[in-house]
């Protein structure tokens, strides 16, 4: 069974994200925001299951500031999205996903890779672990994993374009949670678009919670 939505739950799941990224959460009483340090210092704030009220505060304040956006994590996806038309505010994505899965009832050992030509490599950064997959040399994919606790959170898990379509995602899937089932997991937490959502359900995975994002 995996682990039911809650704002422990979320607060997990940000801070193994924030991890092997390279992030530093910060609560300003109303808000957790992160500072992407990768991507042009921009600032990105998170509200789990907000009033309605204060959401259209914090949207109005992310409407006021070019270099922020707002991820909120709710189960009123469609009254939310409706709240904050008036503003005019853009959907940078209107249908993320938080997912769970039960880590004791996933496979121990590493996967095998698809074909010849293909090499893995795992590093690990604290209780961060990277896998990447090379084809004769080439980058073709790669993710990470962070253990917080009895939770690995999962992280972009990317394929290269010319090569998607022949496992690799499902394959650094499986190798990054062989390596965290080397330590205490029960409980696996990722964040998806939608587009990702079907491989994962596929794996095991359930949704827990609907998230979107906006931006002035």
């Amino acid at each position: 069974m995996s682990a039911p939505a809650s704002s422990e739950l979320f607060s997990t799941w940000l801070t193994g994200w924030s991890t092997c990224r390279g992030y530093e959460p910060s609560d300003d009483g109303s808000t957790t925001s992160v500072v992407h340090t990768d991507r042009d210092n921009e600032v990105e704030h998170f509200l789990y299951e907000p009033s309605t009220e204060l959401f259209l505060t914090v949207a109005e304040e992310t409407k006021a500031d070019p270099t922020r956006s707002l991820s909120v994590v709710t189960s009123r996806l469609h009254e939310l999205i409706g709240a904050v038309d008036p503003l005019g505010m853009r959907i940078l994505d209107r249908k993320q996903s938080l997912m769970s899965a039960d880590m004791l009832a996933q496979d121990v050992e590493d996967p095998r890779l698809p074909d010849e030509g293909y090499t893995f490599e795992r590093q690990r950064d604290g209780e961060c672990q990277r896998v990447s997959v090379q084809f004769d040399g080439r980058p073709a994919a790669h993710g990470s994993a962070n253990v917080v606790g009895e939770y690995a959170v999962f992280d972009r898990i990317v394929t290269v374009d010319e090569f998607r379509r022949r496992g690799l995602a499902t394959f650094v899937m499986r190798a990054l949670i062989a390596g965290a089932l080397e330590e205490d997991v029960t409980t696996g937490l990722l964040l998806t678009t939608a587009e990702g959502r079907a491989l994962y359900e596929f794996l095991g995975w359930e949704h827990l919670i609907d998230v979107f994002v906006i931006r002035g």
